[in-house]
Order: structure tokens, then C-alpha cells, then sequence
């Protein structure tokens, strides 16, 4: 007798499962079967359910002459992934590229206590913010800070700490110059010369895990990741970690530890009848998810003309679009490295402006261009039907500076010896847009309008690449253990 499929839970999904089904859990540790200093390999075995929390660790060599170096505070770990790619025999199924500012946006969501009491420690992220207050005692604050769950040290070199919990790795004591004399300082589990060990989450790397569990004992395919890592690039422009802000040496770079490099791998499994009815119930198997496609331009720092820029997705179905525009200049001597988007330039008291609008099929997404900022963070909100964590002054630098209630300009509230009103505003200055039509795209494709009435620069130096993410509806069907893969 055939047994039905309504009559069998659905292991795959992330979601409640009866409670009287029995579950277990076993993990292996992986060491990548191919390794270099610019790509990496994993295999996964075909057994039980691949859990889609399961996780990548690695670490950098620790530094001889930047004590103080740490991972940007946006994306932390992630700035060391420049591609990331899912593959099953050789079909590819997910594959993200410029992975490490793809996640400069998605990180925008997490809430503040959770990269606080979380992310900071997992991932290394710590886009995070509190009042600043002039003393301990003080009922009011002007302006915003950072919070790292440590209070800021007011001048080492005079013995002042002023409650603030020290780093333990300094070899000379409280003056010693692995840490800057005020602000806050990075915490032991982020600074490089420890040597820690983060962690990078699958789900995070393919969008096709978020909602679903692998079930890798149906696959009688390879089932491997790849990793292209963040390459070492010459000059100021070292894409894979933050400098303090004095006393850098830019010039040394740092190999990815290859002992540290691991998978996490969870492989979940029921007892052997509730497999084999799941199997014999799911012949065949169809997943429907999302995939991203990278479109990327580069403009002059002076160019402030219509741009029109062609992002592809002709003959698919397109959910929704994110953009930014971020600095080819920005030095790795700055809090966010260059997984920035830029906002447009201040000029005295005025604020630049942004217009923008999405043509597909033969229409606009709006009928009036978007040029106001405020409705095109509603924009972001509308499209992710979430809120990004980031103040004002750090989306387009309208908060007024410590003044107006925006980010501190206080020595007292640097981090690692960098003003957040320099590193952080007009830092976070992304643009999204749902398409809300539900139509597959004609072969004229997607085009994206922006015209920037200033842009920081001064030279052929300070120009900018501006990348576009389109998010694509994929369709993947399992069929006797084998995967084929097709757009939607």
C-alpha cells in the first residue's frame, strides 16, 4: 500500500513537527577538501537532513603590527566571502556574488540588542547604538553612540579608566599601544591579535536554506559549497578587515587561517520507517526560492547625470530590487571598510538629493521619480516589510550631527579610536523597490534610473561602483535523488 503524502510531516520546513516525533542530531566537523588563499571547497556527505543553521568558521592570522585591527562593524566575518555557491553534481542552485556588501544591506535588519548580545560574538557584526550621556549620573543625551556592552575609557595614559573594563591582551599595561587612549575599546573577542574564531551561517550564504532543510539522504548527487574569499588587495583598499585609526601599518596583509577553516555541519535524522515513508511519499519534489543576480557600474565622484542602468531579469520573475552605491576609495582605516553606501554629498547646510525610479515592462514603478530620502527608506521598509536599524544621520546624513540628535562627535565616544560622525554617517545609504505588478520581465529587462546631485570626491580616485541585486524566483525539483534546476 502507497503511503500518502498528507499522511507524513514535512521534515523539510523550519516549523513545529509533532511532538511525538522522535529527532536526532548529529554533527561532523569538515575540513574543506580544497583550500588556497582564494577559494575554498566543501563536500557534504548525503546523509539525514542538512540543517539550515548549520555554520562556516574561520579566522585570520593575527597581525604583527595592527593590535588593534577588527573585522568592519557591519558585516564582521562576512567581509572574507566574495562569492558564495551551492552546487549539486554540477547544477548550481545558489550563488550570491559581492557577497560580503550583499550583506552590508541584509545585515541592516538585525535588531541592536542582537548584534549586541549575539552577533558580536558569533559573526562579529556590531551595528549597535546608545545614548551618549556625559557621565553615568546624566539623565540627558544629544546624541548617539555606540554599545558594545562596555563603557568608555576616558585617558589610559593618565591611569583614568574610569570603570571601563580593559582588553586583556595588552603587554604593557594601561598605556600600552595596543589599544587608543579614549572612547571604547574593541573587546577581546574581536580583536584580531586573539586570534577569534567567528562564524558564518549557511542560511546567510543561500537564500534557498533559509526556508528550507536539505535533504541530502534523498540526493544521490555531490553536494558541495564553494568559497571565493575576499581577495588582499595593495594599498589602503584591504577589503578584509578594519585599522585602528593611528598608528596602522596598511601595508600588512593577513592570510585566512586554514586550520580554522571548518564547516559546522548538523545533520538531522528520525527513525529509520518515518525516513523511508518520507522518501517513498516525496518521489518527486519541487522547491520553489529565491536567487540573486548582480548587475554592478562604476561612476565618476562628479557625474551628476542621469544614469540608466540595465539590471537584466528579462524572462524572469522579479520580486524586488536593492542598491548602493559605495566608495572604490574607502580605506580599510575606517569602521565599515568599503561595504558602504554612500549618501549623497553635504554641501554647508544642505543635504544632496537622490532621484530614482525602476522601468519595467514598458512602465514606472512610480509615477513620480522618488527624490525624497524620507520615502525612500518607507521604500526599504515596504520592500523588506522591516525596519533597518540605523539612525537618520546614518542613512543620509540628515540627523544634524551630534547637535541635532545624530551620531556623536565626543572623542569620549569613539570606537577604536574612530568618530562614528565620521565613519558611520551617511554610511548606510541603501535604496530598495518591490515590484508589485507580479509580471515576468519582457526582454527589454529591468532598467534602473539615479541621478546624484553631488557625490563626495575630488579626483579620479574618489570615483564609485554602484551594484544592484535583483531577486530572481528559482524553481528546483529533486527526482530520484537526482536535481535539476530552472527559472520560475
Amino acid at each position: 500500500m502507497s503511503v500518502q503524502s498528507s499522511q507524513v510531516p514535512d521534515l523539510m520546513k523550519l516549523s513545529q513537527i509533532p511532538t511525538d516525533l522522535e529527532q536526532s542530531v548529529d554533527t561532523d566537523v569538515l575540513d574543506p577538501v580544497v583550500f588556497s588563499q582564494s577559494f575554498c571547497r566543501f563536500t557534504l556527505q548525503n546523509k539525514g537532513f542538512l540543517h539550515s543553521f548549520s555554520s562556516i568558521s574561520l579566522c585570520l592570522d593575527a597581525p604583527a603590527n595592527n593590535p588593534n585591527a577588527t573585522y568592519p562593524t557591519n558585516i564582521g566575518i562576512h567581509s572574507l566571502i566574495e562569492r558564495a555557491t551551492l552546487k549539486v553534481g554540477a547544477k548550481t542552485i545558489c550563488e550570491i556574488e559581492d557577497f560580503a556588501n550583499y550583506m552590508g544591506y541584509k545585515s541592516l535588519f538585525i535588531d541592536n540588542s542582537i548584534n549586541v548580545e549575539r552577533e558580536s560574538v558569533i559573526s562579529g557584526r556590531l551595528t549597535a547604538h546608545q545614548i551618549s550621556l556625559l557621565t553615568t549620573s546624566d539623565a540627558n543625551g544629544s546624541a548617539i553612540t555606540i554599545d558594545n556592552s562596555t563603557y568608555p575609557v576616558n585617558d589610559i595614559t593618565s591611569g583614568d579608566i574610569d570603570g571601563a573594563i580593559l582588553p586583556s591582551y595588552s603587554a604593557g599595561g594601561q598605556a600600552s599601544a595596543s589599544f587608543v587612549e579614549t572612547g571604547f575599546q574593541v573587546k577581546d573577542n574581536l580583536i584580531l591579535v586573539n586570534r577569534p574564531e567567528l562564524r558564518i551561517s549557511l542560511a546567510d550564504l543561500f537564500p534557498f536554506l533559509r526556508f528550507n532543510q536539505l535533504p541530502l539522504f534523498m540526493i544521490n548527487e555531490p553536494v558541495s559549497i564553494e568559497i571565493v574569499w575576499t581577495p588582499k588587495s595593495p594599498g589602503t583598499n584591504n577589503p578584509r578587515y578594519c585599522f585602528q585609526d593611528t598608528g596602522a601599518d596598511v601595508s600588512e596583509r593577513l592570510d585566512i587561517t586554514q586550520s580554522s577553516v571548518k564547516m559546522i555541519a548538523d545533520y538531522i535524522y528520525y527513525d529509520g520507517s518515518t525516513m523511508s515513508e518520507y522518501q517513498n511519499a516525496n518521489r518527486e519534489m519541487n522547491f520553489n526560492y529565491v536567487d540573486y543576480r548582480l548587475t554592478k557600474r562604476t561612476y565618476a565622484y562628479d557625474d551628476t547625470s542621469k544614469q540608466i542602468l540595465n539590471i537584466g531579469g528579462a524572462g524572469r520573475i522579479v520580486n524586488k530590487l536593492f542598491t548602493a552605491l559605495g566608495s572604490d576609495n574607502a580605506s580599510a582605516v575606517g569602521l565599515l571598510n568599503r561595504f558602504n553606501a554612500k549618501a549623497t554629498a553635504v554641501t554647508g547646510n544642505n543635504v544632496g538629493q537622490l532621484t530614482t525610479n525602476v522601468r519595467y515592462n514598458d512602465h514606472f514603478l512610480y509615477p513620480i521619480d522618488r527624490s525624497l530620502s524620507a520615502i525612500q527608506f518607507h521604500d526599504i521598509v515596504q520592500t523588506e516589510g522591516n525596519v533597518p536599524y540605523i539612525c537618520r544621520d546614518e542613512y543620509n546624513q540628515e540627523g544634524g550631527g551630534a547637535l541635532g540628535g545624530g551620531l556623536s562627535d565626543e572623542v569620549r565616544d569613539q570606537y577604536n579610536g574612530h568618530p562614528l560622525d565620521e565613519e558611520w554617517r551617511g554610511e548606510y545609504f541603501y535604496q530598495a523597490h518591490r515590484l508589485n505588478r507580479n509580471e515576468r520581465i519582457n526582454s527589454r529587462g529591468i532598467e534602473l534610473e539615479t541621478t546624484f546631485s553631488a557625490l563626495e570626491g575630488a579626483s579620479a580616485a574618489d570615483n564609485y561602483t554602484q551594484r544592484v541585486w535583483i531577486e530572481i524566483v528559482r524553481s528546483a525539483t529533486l527526482s530520484n535523488g537526482m536535481m535539476d534546476v530552472f527559472y520560475a
